[in-house]
């Protein structure tokens, strides 16, 4: 996610941090993934510096590593990201973001050059590698994955169109059975029936990611959203040309939104949580067991949260 209940991690200070890591325990997240979009490489190196000091002050909700969204992508599928930025695959670049702080999963549009050999070099350093905001055709894609990028951000958004002829990135990935398949099921940025043609292909792989924003647990108003002015009406953010911005929605929205499209419950809490801590490698989140953490949330028949206990102490109000 790119921010929370008021603050953008692009821009966020140590403390901002906080507040907004607070909210996310308080709605039943209990670790995250703070997300980059394209910038400058002062100002992304600045960013990862303070999520590096808030992984270190705070462990109310764990950061796992920051998601470098950009600037390694298509200017002709960028969505909100600045296209002065944008720029060809560079590893020094990356190694000096690396040096910042805990760089752990980078997105890359797999046709540009130089991205192949970037996204081989960082899967051998550990990294964890997403094909998106690309124009790549199925074949560039499937290089990418033979190369050991192991998800798509956001599938279908930010990405070339899916075609019986042409089935680029998204057809490259509900194809395979080694890519996990990231999509934000918040019923604006995919149709309904998009997500359930993904879930029926593969449920197994399906993370759901919400792309959420500052706006998200928030009124409807004005925003940012990495150095972009954001406008949120009935809680759809776009910017001033109409472009979709990300997602308002918490992530147990989300949740909801698969259930109510039939699945059920320990499927759709299983793609916002075994299946995503399984992507970072993290097999003590995500899961009940004896001896892990007791992070849980209690809800009612309506899936509204009734207790929230984080390490086995009530969090909710």
């Amino acid at each position: 996610m790119n921010g929370y209940a008021g603050v953008d991690f692009s821009t966020a200070s140590v403390e901002e941090y906080e507040s907004a890591l607070s909210s996310l325990r308080s709605h039943g997240v209990f670790a995250v993934q703070p997300t980059f979009i394209t910038a400058s490489e002062d100002d992304l190196a600045k960013a990862v510096r303070a999520a590096a000091a808030a992984q270190q002050r705070y462990r109310s909700c764990a950061i796992l590593g920051v998601h470098i969204e950009g600037p390694f992508l298509s200017p002709n599928h960028r969505g909100i990201h600045r296209p002065e930025y944008l720029r060809q695959p560079d590893g020094q670049l990356l190694n000096r973001l690396r040096s910042c702080g805990p760089v752990r999963t980078i997105t890359v549009a797999p046709e540009l050059d130089g991205a192949l050999g970037l996204i081989s070099d960082a899967v051998a350093s550990g990294l964890v590698v997403q094909l998106g905001h690309s124009a790549a055709s199925a074949e560039q894609a499937n290089e990418g994955f033979n190369r050991g990028a192991r998800s798509v951000t956001h599938i279908f958004n930010g990405m070339r169109a899916f075609s019986h002829r042409d089935p680029g990135i998204v057809g490259a990935a509900l194809a395979r059975t080694d890519v996990i398949i990231q999509i934000i099921a918040d019923r604006v940025h995919v149709a309904d029936e998009a997500v359930q043609l993904v879930l029926n292909a593969a449920r197994h792989r399906v993370v759901l990611v919400t792309d959420a924003i500052s706006a998200a647990a928030a009124p409807d108003g004005r925003y940012t959203a990495g150095g972009n002015q954001v406008i949120v009406q009935k809680g759809v953010a776009r910017l001033d040309d109409g472009t979709l911005a990300g997602s308002t929605a918490p992530l147990i929205q989300q949740i909801r939104n698969v259930i109510d499209f039939g699945w059920s419950t320990e499927a759709a809490v299983n793609m916002a949580s075994r299946q995503p801590a399984r992507l970072h490698g993290r097999s003590d989140l995500g899961t009940l067991c004896g001896g892990g953490p007791a992070d849980m949330v209690i809800v009612d028949d309506a899936f509204q949260p009734v207790r929230i206990l984080a390490a086995g102490t009530d969090v909710l109000p």
